[in-house]
């Protein structure tokens, strides 16, 4: 190593002092590339820097860096369902921005458990999180509103809360759901189902649950009762309902909705086994687009959502609030998209 790069005590890590001292700079000019506030930094000297960082093997302290700017750089991101792909391509979208902003995730998976929601919520507050994204079960609201009046920024991620008022970015539920509606009645389906995982106080199942009824109503359409709520901790639950809801459209042509992709592939695997094809015995369609759902014979239609964009969105939402954007609340609800495949045709 060059002598001029050295750090004084050869025994101890580089410091920023060491690596201002090897480059030619102020430390200041290194807190700035630090922090990636290149703009006043020319590139020459940004290529200096990173060659010092690199011969140096300099790591930034980034606990001393948070103590002194009353940050600690990480960011609470609650799921109830880790499981789901929607949830890891949310967090995948939230991570980008925040590895582009000198922050980390901490990702907290609650299994939908209220209590285990709870105990996260103590563990990251221990942390000294800057903010807090949240997949929330909807049970604890009187915990979040006391971390909001601690000047804890908090984003819902895909979940309405309507005592909560917080930012939310999620999909655009209801037009996705009329989109997905409008397709199946212009195909001429006499019958169209839809299968749901239990809605409680889940916002977008509530949602997407009306849309469909209200809209089958107001046209007078035979598959107004049609909507099946299941269990999916029941094995039987959703089987059940299948089975009633094809002896009843025997005979017809018809469509099965699925509300999200876990009640999809229930569905899929179902029909399978009732040796029942798609689309010829009965056409299927659901919401989230799922990796597989292209491969499966004879390729299923889906509501793909913008899942990426929604976490993206949510943390770009979290530095505002972290930086002082004092506003009022914003929901954001982005929209998804309809991919026509064999699954459903036109009579």
């Amino acid at each position: 190593m060059n002598e001029d790069l050295q750090p004084k005590n050869p025994k101890s890590r580089a410091t920023i002092a060491d690596v201002a001292r090897a480059a030619g700079v102020s430390k200041t000019t290194i807190s700035r590339f630090l922090s990636k506030q290149f703009d006043s930094i020319s590139a020459s000297t940004l290529k200096r820097i990173e060659e010092t960082i690199a011969e140096l093997n300099y790591r930034p302290n980034r606990m001393a860096r948070g103590l002194k700017q009353d940050r600690s750089y990480l960011i609470g991101f609650v799921v109830a369902d880790i499981t789901n792909p929607y949830a890891t391509s949310i967090m995948r979208g939230a991570e980008e921005v925040c590895e582009k902003h000198g922050y980390n995730l901490l990702v907290c998976n609650t299994d939908k458990d209220p209590e285990k929601e709870r105990r996260y919520f103590d563990l990251l507050q221990t942390h000294r999180i800057d903010g807090l994204l949240i997949n929330t079960t909807g049970y604890n609201n009187s915990i979040l509103q006391e971390m909001s009046k601690d000047d804890m920024p908090i984003v819902l991620v895909d979940r309405k809360v309507p005592e909560l008022d917080f930012d939310m970015v999620g999909t655009d539920n209801r037009k996705a759901t009329g989109e997905a509606l409008t397709h199946l009645l212009a195909c001429g389906y006499e019958r169209i189902a839809f299968f749901s995982e239990m809605i409680g106080i889940t916002s977008p199942r509530y949602e997407r649950a009306e849309v469909f009824r209200s809209i089958l109503r107001e046209r007078g359409h035979a598959s107004a009762d049609d909507f099946f709520e299941v269990d999916m901790k029941d094995t039987n639950a959703l089987e059940s309902s299948l089975d009633r809801y094809l002896e009843s459209s025997t005979g017809q042509y018809r469509a099965v909705f699925a509300g999200n992709a876990v009640v999809l592939l229930k569905l899929v695997g179902a029909l399978k086994q009732r040796n029942l094809q798609i689309p010829d015995d009965v056409s299927l369609i659901g919401f989230d687009d799922p990796e597989w759902a292209p491969y499966v014979d004879p390729g299923i239609t889906t509501i793909s959502q913008p899942t990426f964009d929604i976490g993206a969105a949510a943390m770009e939402q979290m530095l505002k609030r972290i930086n002082g954007d004092t506003s009022p609340p914003q929901t954001m609800e982005l929209p998804a998209s309809l991919l026509i495949r064999r699954s459903t045709i036109a009579k």
